[in-house]
């Protein structure tokens, strides 16, 4: 079977990371591809690990030559499966996959809110769409997309990253290390955690905030903690491809998101933090709350709010007992919820069921392995 991936570019992301994973991960019967219209980290990556990866930049921003090509690759290739994780790729691809009877799928929705920018574009691609798959319940309520041709496949952490782990620079002992993961984006709410920082440092300075990621924030977020920066309270340090060096050294994970932008899927960050025992602080909303237990594996706190950020961080700082059990409890939670497998078995059940609609089944699944999970 044959499987066409369109995604928007292939930077160091959570959903780069997701399509990447789950195109090395399936079964050696499938052949998978990607298409993208810009590159970055993840193509690399992908060609590493002997996976086709066709790159078609856009000369102009309404250049009409990648959506060409794009409909040159579907007629001439012919994959049984196009699974779409951007909504360009997504709208250029719906009809002609309509007119070839190419099972359609639509993975765009990776957040827990209906995105403001572009949103009819991004319906009609859905449109065209055999089934759409979000990452969580929150994304499929908030696009309104019904139990007809909505379906929830939750990411998967890859745990031989484990491993293979390598930790980064060393953080001081006699501190509490707090880290935040991220694209240093509007979107990610870098700018709470400071101001947090910067209120619980006043009377100590026995904190350490890490904050790890690459983006067009990075600087002005870095002007705006100049002074954490050098009293030794806070720290840039450079992400790579590998960030859970640096997670394993922190004792929590925090991930606060901009609420008036956006809500979190299933945050990759997240799932990092619980893989490798650390509790939770997070904004409340998206779909946070399907994969944090509140009380259980960490706290949910309403979104852009320093002091309870800082309150449920002192709190955790206090009680070592309850943040190792929150820890366990959360690794747990991954280990044996979240696997890679899972994820691959619940995305080929999805693409069975969108081939049975189109007519056409993949070797080697019954029609009982058709049927949607509840």
């Amino acid at each position: 079977m044959k499987v066409l991936y369109l995604v928007n570019s292939l930077p160091n992301g959570g959903l780069e990371r997701q399509l990447a994973l789950l195109a090395t991960s399936l079964p050696r019967d499938w052949e998978p591809r990607v298409w993208a219209m810009d590159g970055g980290p993840f193509e690399g990556f992908l060609l590493d690990k002997g996976i086709p990866v066709r790159v078609r930049r856009r000369r102009a921003r309404f250049d009409p030559w990648p959506a060409a090509q794009l409909w040159q690759e579907l007629r001439s290739w012919r994959p049984d499966i196009v699974h779409s994780w951007g909504w360009m790729p997504a709208l250029a691809a719906g009809p002609l996959c309509r007119l070839l009877r190419i099972a359609c799928i639509d993975g765009m929705i990776q957040s827990g809110a209906l995105e403001p920018d572009f949103t009819r574009l991004k319906r009609l691609g859905m449109a065209s769409a055999t089934l759409v798959v979000a990452n969580t319940r929150a994304g499929l309520r908030a696009w309104g997309i019904g139990p007809a041709r909505g379906r929830v496949v939750y990411n998967g952490f890859d745990q031989a990253r484990l491993k293979s782990l390598r930790d980064g620079p060393s953080s001081d002992p006699t501190k509490f290390s707090v880290i935040m993961t991220g694209r240093m984006r509007p979107v990610k709410d870098f700018a709470v955690v400071i101001e947090a920082a910067r209120l619980l440092s006043r009377a100590e300075d026995r904190w350490q905030f890490v904050l790890v990621g690459d983006g067009p924030e990075r600087e002005r977020l870095i002007r705006q903690a100049g002074d954490l920066i050098q009293r030794g309270v806070l720290a840039f340090p450079r992400p790579g491809m590998e960030v859970l060096g640096l997670v394993r050294q922190a004792d929590v994970g925090v991930l606060m998101t901009d609420a008036s932008l956006a809500r979190e899927g299933l945050s990759n960050s997240i799932m990092e933090y619980m893989a490798l025992g650390l509790p939770v602080v997070c904004g409340s909303g998206g779909g946070n709350p399907e994969l944090v237990r509140e009380g259980v594996t960490g706290f949910i706190i309403p979104p852009g709010d320093a002091d309870a950020l800082a309150d449920r961080l002192t709190t955790l700082r206090e009680d070592p007992a309850r943040r190792a059990a929150m820890g366990a409890l959360g690794r747990e939670r991954i280990l044996r919820d979240l696997s890679v497998e899972r994820m691959v078995g619940d995305m080929l059940r999805v693409y069975a069921e969108a081939l049975a609609k189109t007519g056409a089944r993949p070797r080697g699944v019954s029609s009982s392995d058709t049927d949607p999970r509840p």
